[in-house]
Order: structure tokens, then sequence, then C-alpha cells
């Protein structure tokens, strides 16, 4: 019978793990770049709390640097933490490192920010990782007042820490893509 229960619940998880899937394409390709030169009102301007990013990439930044958007909003991400996967976790299974990130967005608007659909997704070694959705690690879904932050956990599965990259959206469109490096 445990075993029909837990059947029931992969499949759950393998069909919201799909939908999900199917929105961050679908994001992904209506959130390209176009010609007219115009751009999200809060893309990525500078690390507020280093010097300089020593020429590295537009838009790339190490963990635990804090973000500073046009729009005078901020994004944190802290260094990447091991952990074990929840015994009904989805996803990450058959990777061999467990991570887990904080992030925190800090709303410096005058207006109420709608963090919903907001994505990740991480890559090391080369390869994809894969998210795993358990209790803790999800995405905000409350609005964020102006001059207050939400803090959030997000988790995956990864081959190893090897060149490990974090790319994080935060919002709907709302924000640039913002990437973390070790």
């Amino acid at each position: 019978m445990a075993e029909i229960i837990n059947s029931g619940w992969r499949r759950k998880g393998v069909i919201i793990s799909g939908a999900l899937l199917a929105a961050a394409m679908v994001l992904a390709c209506s959130s390209g770049n176009t010609d007219t030169g115009e751009t999200a009102k809060g893309d990525a301007a500078v690390a507020a709390d280093a010097p300089s990013k020593a020429g590295g990439p537009e838009g790339v930044y190490k963990f635990g640097q804090t973000v500073k958007f046009r729009d005078g909003s901020t994004l944190t991400v802290g260094k990447p933490a091991k952990f074990k996967r929840a015994e009904f976790a989805v996803g990450g299974e058959k990777k061999a490192v467990h991570l887990k990130f904080k992030a925190t967005f800090k709303n410096n608007t005058d207006e109420v920010f709608d963090p919903a659909l907001t994505t990740a997704a991480v890559s090391a070694g080369g390869e994809e990782g894969e998210s795993i959705f358990q209790e803790g690690l999800d995405a905000p879904d409350n609005k964020v007042l102006p001059g207050k932050s939400v803090t959030w956990w997000m988790g995956y599965g990864v081959p190893n820490q090897k060149d490990l990259q974090l790319e994080v959206n935060v919002g709907f469109l709302d924000y640039g893509t913002v990437i973390f490096t070790i």
C-alpha cells in the first residue's frame, strides 16, 4: 500500500516538475533580447559589496556578493551548502551532490513587488543540475513591500561542485538575469 501511495506522489512530482520546466522554457523563449534597446527596469548594474568584477563577464558575480539593480533593489545569494534530500523530495536523486542556496531580495523601490515566477537554474562540471522539490526549497510567493525583503532557499542536485554556477531571474521579466559563481 505504501508503495502505491509513494508511486502516486512521485507521479504528481514528475507532473509538477514537467509543468515547471515547460513554464521555464516559455519564459526563456519570451525573455530574449530585442532590438528596441530597452532594458528591464531592474537589470543588474553593479555588485554592491564588491569594488570591481575585475574584468569578469557582465552579469556574473561571486556567491555572497550583493547585486544592486538599477532601481536600487538588491539580490544576494549565499555560498552553496550541502544538504540531505528529504524522504519524499522530488528531483536530484541521481546526482552525487545536493546543494542549497539562500537568496535574499530587498525591494528598494516605492512600489509593492510581486516575486511570483522567480526562476533559477544551476550547472556544475558542464552539466545542468536538477531542481529538488521539497518543503523549504521554493521560490517566494508573497509580495514584497517597499523597503522590505524576502529570503528563500533553492535546492539542486549536481554531479560535483566544479565550475558551479547559479542563474537567477527575480520576478516575471522584472529583473535581468544574474549569474553567481564560486
